[in-house]
C-alpha cells in the first residue's frame, strides 16, 4: 500500500512540474498581465544577450587600447656585446656582494684570536678590490649604447643601456634634442663615439667599430652624415 502511495504522488509532482513549465504565457487580455508586465518580461529574456555584448566589447576596448598605445619604433643601430657587458655586471655585483658578507664574520674571528692578522688584511683588501671594480665597471657599462631606435614619424630616439644593476633603461628623447658627430666633434673612426643632448648634461657612448648600423638612413637623420 506504501510503494502504490508514493509512486502516485511521485507521479503527480512530476506531471505537476511539467504541466507548470508547458503552461503558455499569460494573454495580454488578462486583467492581471499589463503591458509593463510584459516589457519587464521580454527585458529579463534579454539580459544574457546583453551581457555577453557588454563582455565582448569589454574584451575589444583594452586591445585598442594597448594597440593605440603601442608606438612603432625601428632599430637603427646595436651593440651586439651587450649582452656580455650585462653578465659581467651582474657577476661583479654578485662578487662584491660575498665579499662585503664575508668581511664581518673575518673581522670578528680575528677579535676572536681564531684568525691571523694577514687573513684579515688579505679580506679587506679584496673587499676594497671587488669595491673599487665593482664601481669602474658599473661607470663604464651605464655608459654604454646596447640599441638606439627611431620611431616612423622620425621625431623621437629611443636609447636603450645598462642600469647600475644591469637591467636596461630606455631614453626618450625628441631628434631635435640629439647633437650630430660633427657637433660633437667626433669622427668616424674613433673607437667610442658620444651621444650628447642640448637638455641634458649626461654622455652616453656608442661604438662603430664593434656594433653595427641596421639603417643607416635613420642612422643619418639622427646624427648627421658620417665622414
Amino acid at each position: 500500500m506504501a510503494p502504490s502511495f508514493g509512486r502516485c504522488l511521485q507521479n503527480k509532482l512530476w506531471t505537476g512540474s511539467w504541466k507548470k513549465e508547458d503552461a503558455p504565457l499569460p494573454s495580454l487580455q488578462s486583467q492581471n498581465w499589463r503591458p509593463g508586465a510584459v516589457n519587464r518580461y521580454l527585458g529579463r529574456q534579454r539580459e544574457p544577450s546583453v551581457c555577453l555584448c557588454h563582455s565582448a566589447s569589454a574584451a575589444v576596448v583594452p586591445q585598442k587600447a594597448l594597440e593605440e598605445k603601442a608606438e612603432e619604433f625601428k632599430l637603427v643601430y646595436r651593440f651586439p656585446w651587450i649582452k656580455y657587458c650585462r653578465v659581467l655586471s651582474r657577476l661583479k655585483l654578485l662578487q662584491t656582494a660575498t665579499t662585503m658578507v664575508t668581511l664581518p664574520p673575518v673581522c670578528y674571528l680575528y677579535l676572536q684570536d681564531q684568525v691571523s692578522q694577514g687573513v684579515l688584511l688579505y679580506t679587506t683588501g679584496i673587499a676594497l678590490f671587488a669595491g673599487a671594480m665593482l664601481y669602474g665597471m658599473s661607470y663604464f657599462f651605464r655608459r654604454i649604447i646596447g640599441l638606439i631606435y627611431l620611431n616612423e614619424t622620425g621625431r623621437t630616439v629611443k636609447v636603450a643601456h645598462l642600469t647600475f644593476w644591469g637591467r636596461r633603461n630606455d631614453i626618450y628623447c625628441p631628434i631635435e634634442a640629439v647633437m650630430t658627430l660633427d657637433e660633437v666633434g667626433d669622427s668616424k673612426g674613433e673607437l667610442l663615439l658620444q651621444f650628447k643632448r642640448y637638455n641634458s648634461t649626461e654622455i652616453l657612448y656608442f661604438t662603430l667599430k664593434f656594433g653595427q648600423i641596421v639603417d643607416k638612413q635613420r642612422f643619418t637623420q639622427i646624427f648627421g652624415k658620417l665622414e
